[in-house]
């Protein structure tokens, strides 16, 4: 969704943008210098009706649905916003008052990424495209203070730590058709440690400790743990501290995508065509949906080998430092 707060100022810099948001996901948009009013409602009646009323007295001139869900179209529709805008073909839409046609017939093509398809919508309202859509994301400076202490606490030497000559490993992921083998994220990480010299950090978020713990037994060269990791520590470490990301399809990989971390994705059931990192540094996509004409062939990410992981590794490294040097 950033790159569309970034389209909107662009378009009218004075413009005060508020975005809705539930609380797991909070901590993304705290602070961050496009969001004016955030909005952070939880799933009760009560909270919503309250929201409601909030939005109604601040007046909204126009109100996207970004999310595309029946609750988030909604909320749109009740915001008292002049203008509502949402796509056609998405559930409830009728109960906002600009309806757009598929992102497709927007942009004029075929494949679209879901940062193409959000900036669609604000096209579709009159809002210009960016040359460039870049994800950005807020790094507090006390975020970054506590990543560096748990770091630490975790047994990561300050010299590691201040070179940043670590890897980001992300065994978890929403779905199980999304998490690759810990045997093998386990072979990747000591191809790192023996091939690169480099360590790695084993991230995990609320319920992911026995994964990364397991990853951790399984590798030889027994990568430290980071266990219940906030998204605010994440995007700190991600952001200062880390060299490359190594995970699956999952929200982290987007948020090092947004802090121009290098990333090796490992994908499952979903299309790399839509979901792949949008970023400006280096990254390789291993897996997911096949790319043929037909659209329900699926990847599996059992399918995945260890040997095309670690050949992606050494090639976003490498790709990498030349940048680098150059």
């Amino acid at each position: 969704m950033t790159p569309c707060l970034q389209a909107l100022k662009d378009f009218q810099p004075d413009i005060e943008i508020g975005v809705i948001t539930e609380p797991i996901a909070a901590p993304i948009l705290k602070g961050h210098t496009l969001v004016d009013h955030l909005f952070v409602t939880s799933r009760t009646l009560g909270a919503r009706l309250g929201l409601m009323a909030r939005l109604r007295r601040m007046g909204f001139d126009v109100a996207f649905n970004l999310h595309g869900g029946s609750t988030a179209m909604f909320l749109t529709a009740a915001s008292g916003a002049q203008y509502t805008v949402g796509f056609r073909d998405q559930r409830g839409s009728w109960l906002v008052s600009e309806r757009a046609p598929a992102p497709q017939s927007i942009l004029g093509r075929n494949t679209i990424h879901s940062v193409e398809q959000q900036l669609a919508l604000l096209r579709f309202a009159g809002v210009p495209l960016p040359e460039r859509p870049r994800l950005s994301l807020p790094a507090s400076p006390e975020a970054a203070a506590r990543a560096r202490t748990r770091l630490i606490e975790a047994g990561v030497p300050i010299a590691t730590i201040a070179s940043s000559r670590f890897v980001i490993v992300a065994p978890g992921a929403a779905f199980e058709s999304k998490r690759w083998g810990v045997r093998e994220f386990a072979a990747v990480i000591d191809h790192l440690n023996s091939r690169w010299q480099l360590a790695s950090i084993i991230i995990a978020g609320p319920e992911q400790g026995p994964l990364a713990a397991e990853v951790s037994a399984l590798a030889d060269s027994k990568p430290r743990v980071l266990s219940r990791i906030s998204l605010a520590e994440l995007i700190a470490i991600v952001g200062n501290f880390g060299r490359l990301f190594l995970g699956n399809d999952s929200g982290p990989m987007h948020i090092a995508a947004a802090l121009c971390c290098p990333i090796v994705a490992v994908f499952g059931s979903s299309n790399p065509d839509v979901w792949h990192p949008w970023t400006s540094a280096a990254y390789r996509v291993i897996g997911g949906r096949q790319a043929t004409a037909d659209s329900n062939v699926r990847g599996s990410i059992d399918t995945v080998s260890i040997d095309e992981v670690t050949a992606a590794v050494d090639d976003v490294i490498q790709a990498t430092a030349t940048c680098a040097a150059s």
